[in-house]
C-alpha cells in the first residue's frame, strides 16, 4: 500500500534540461591579488601582492577512459534486431554532467547563468550518428567500421608529420603543432576515428540548435534495476543519468551502425539549417572528409518485427508473430535423432547433467529447473523430506536418475543456512522441540513414580494439574542436585 499523495519511486521520472558542470574540461589560471589601503582609501604601498595558480580540469575527450563506468547502456542494444525503425538510437551515461563537460562552439560556449536559468538551452558536445550500407553506396570509399589511430592523426600533417589525415578536416584544422592537446593527452594515445564525407555529414548531422535539445538528464528509480552478480544494492533508490539522443532514424531492413562521436569545437562544420546540405562555416570544401573521434560504436538491425519483451516470449520455439501458440512453450534442448523417451524428456525441459553421487561414483542424471513447467501425472513426494536422496527419482524409460527435486532441496538448505535470521530461528525452534521432548519424558517418569501423590482433587482444572506436575518436577530437580 502507498500512502495517499505519495508517488512510488518505481513510478517517478524527472526530466531536467541539462546539468552543467562547475567547470568545463580544460586549462584554467587563477590569480589572487591583495592591496592594503589606508583610511582614506589610498594604497599604503604602491605594490599589490598577487599570486597565480595554473590548473586543469581533465576529462574524457577523444576516447572513453573507462567505457563500462561511463556508459550505462545504449539503445538499441548492441547486435539487437527488432522494430527499431521508429526509435532514435541513444546513449545513457552514469555521469549526468558528462554531455556538457565540453562545447561544440569554437569559442567560449553560450551557457545559461548557473542558478538563474536552469531551463535555458545548453548544447552538448556529443552526438549519435547512424550510417548504413545505403550511405556507402552514395559515398564510395566510406568505411562503416571505425579505424584505430592515434590522437596525432586528428592533426593536419603540418602539425603532426606522421598524421594520416591528409587534406581532410578535423578538430585541429590550421594547427601548426600539437599544443591543442589537453592535460594528460599525448599524440600517441590510441583513438577510434571515422572519416565521413563532409557532404554526407552536412546532410545527417544535427544543427547547433539540435544539440541543445538532443541531450537531457533523467532521474528514475533504480530499486528494480537488474544488478550484476556480486554488486551491492544501491544506497539511493533514485538514479540520475544523462541521455544523448541521435537525430536520424534507422532504415528498416538495414544493418545500422551507431557512433557516439565528439563534436567539440566543430560548430562550423554542422549544418547551417535543419534542411542540411550546407555547413555553417562558409568556404568549406564539401568534397573533403571530416575525421571524427568515435567514443562508442555498436550495430543493430531494424527488421520491422516487434521486439518488445512480450513479443519475444510469444515467439519462442518458432511461434510465428500473431500465429497460434507453440505446441511446446518450454525452453528445451533439441537433439536430432534422439530416441523416444529421451526426446520426451528433452521436450519437458529436462537436460542431462553430470551427477556426483554420495558414494563417490559419477553418472549422468536428468535435471529440470523450476522455470520449465511440465505436467506431472505422479503426485509429489511425501513431506517432510529429511534428505535430498529421499526425493532422488529413477526414470525407468531412460535408465537415468531425476535429480530435479534433490537439487531443489539442496538449494533450499543452502539458502536457509546463508540467511542468518532464518538459521537463528531454526536453531531456536529445534532447541524448543528438544526441550519439549525432555519435558514430556520427565512428566511420564513423574506420573509413573509418583502417580498416587499428585492426583488432582475432583473438579481441578488442567492448569492445576499442570502446576502439580511442575511442582513435583522442581522437587525432583532439587533432590538430584
Amino acid at each position: 500500500m502507498t500512502a495517499p499523495g505519495v508517488v512510488p519511486a518505481g513510478e517517478l521520472v524527472t526530466f531536467l534540461q541539462h546539468r552543467l558542470p562547475g567547470l568545463e574540461d580544460g586549462r584554467y589560471q587563477l590569480t589572487v591579488s591583495q592591496r592594503v589601503d589606508d583610511a582614506g582609501g589610498e594604497p599604503v604601498s604602491g605594490e599589490a601582492f598577487s599570486r597565480t595558480w595554473t590548473f586543469a580540469v581533465a576529462g574524457d575527450r577523444f576516447r572513453l577512459g573507462n567505457p563500462a563506468a561511463t556508459v550505462a547502456s545504449v539503445f538499441p542494444a548492441s547486435n539487437a534486431s527488432g522494430e527499431f525503425s521508429t526509435a532514435l538510437p541513444h546513449v545513457v551515461f552514469t555521469a549526468p554532467a558528462f554531455p556538457w563537460s565540453r562545447s561544440p562552439a569554437a569559442g567560449p560556449p553560450a551557457r545559461p547563468a548557473a542558478g538563474l536559468d536552469s531551463e535555458g538551452d545548453a548544447a552538448t558536445w556529443l552526438a549519435v550518428l547512424v550510417l548504413d550500407d545505403d550511405d556507402v553506396a552514395a559515398c564510395p570509399g566510406l568505411a562503416l567500421e571505425p579505424v584505430t589511430a592515434v590522437t596525432g592523426d586528428l592533426f593536419p600533417p603540418a602539425a603532426y608529420p606522421a598524421s594520416t589525415l591528409g587534406a581532410g578536416y578535423s578538430y585541429f584544422a590550421g594547427a601548426t603543432g600539437t599544443s591543442g592537446l589537453g592535460p594528460g593527452e599525448a599524440a600517441g594515445d590510441p583513438v577510434q576515428v571515422l572519416d565521413v564525407p563532409l557532404r554526407l555529414f552536412a546532410d545527417i548531422a544535427p544543427t547547433l540548435a539540435d544539440l541543445s535539445l538532443s541531450a537531457h538528464v533523467r532521474q528514475v528509480s533504480v530499486e528494480n534495476k537488474p544488478m550484476a552478480l556480486g554488486d551491492q544494492p544501491p544506497g539511493d533508490p533514485t538514479g540520475t543519468f544523462a541521455i544523448v539522443i541521435g537525430t536520424r532514424l534507422p532504415q528498416p531492413g538495414k544493418l545500422s551502425h551507431a557512433y557516439l562521436v565528439s563534436l567539440e569545437a566543430l560548430a562550423g562544420y554542422l549544418p547551417a539549417t535543419s534542411e542540411g546540405g550546407t555547413p555553417a562555416a562558409p568556404g568549406l570544401d564539401l568534397a573533403r572528409s571530416l575525421r571524427l573521434a568515435v567514443l562508442q560504436h555498436w550495430t543493430f538491425a531494424a527488421t520491422g518485427e516487434p521486439s518488445a519483451f512480450t513479443d519475444q516470449l510469444q515467439q519462442l520455439n518458432g511461434r510465428a508473430a500473431g500465429g497460434p501458440d507453440a505446441a511446446c512453450p518450454n525452453l528445451r534442448l533439441t537433439v536430432p535423432g534422439a530416441s523416444g523417451p529421451v526426446a520426451t524428456a528433452l521436450a519437458a525441459g529436462y537436460v542431462p547433467l553430470d551427477h556426483g553421487l554420495r558414494t563417490g561414483e559419477a553418472t549422468v542424471s536428468w535435471y529440470r529447473g523450476p522455470l520449465s513447467p511440465a505436467d506431472q501425472a505422479r503426485p509429489g513426494p511425501p513431506l517432510p523430506v529429511s534428505s535430498p536422496d529421499q526425493v532422488l527419482a529413477f526414470d525407468p524409460t531412460t535408465g537415468m536418475l531425476d535429480a530435479s527435486l534433490a537439487a531443489a532441496w539442496t538449494i533450499g538448505r543452502l539458502m536457509a543456512l546463508q540467511d542468518q535470521s532464518y538459521a537463528a530461528s531454526l536453531y531456536a525452534w529445534k532447541k524448543g522441540q528438544a526441550q519439549a521432548v525432555v519435558d514430556a519424558a520427565e512428566r511420564q517418569v513423574i506420573d509413573a513414580a509418583l502417580a498416587g501423590l499428585i492426583q488432582a482433587p475432583p473438579g481441578a482444572t488442567a492448569t492445576t494439574t499442570t502446576l502439580l506436575h511442575d511442582t513435583m518436577r522442581l522437587i525432583k530437580d532439587a533432590g538430584t542436585s
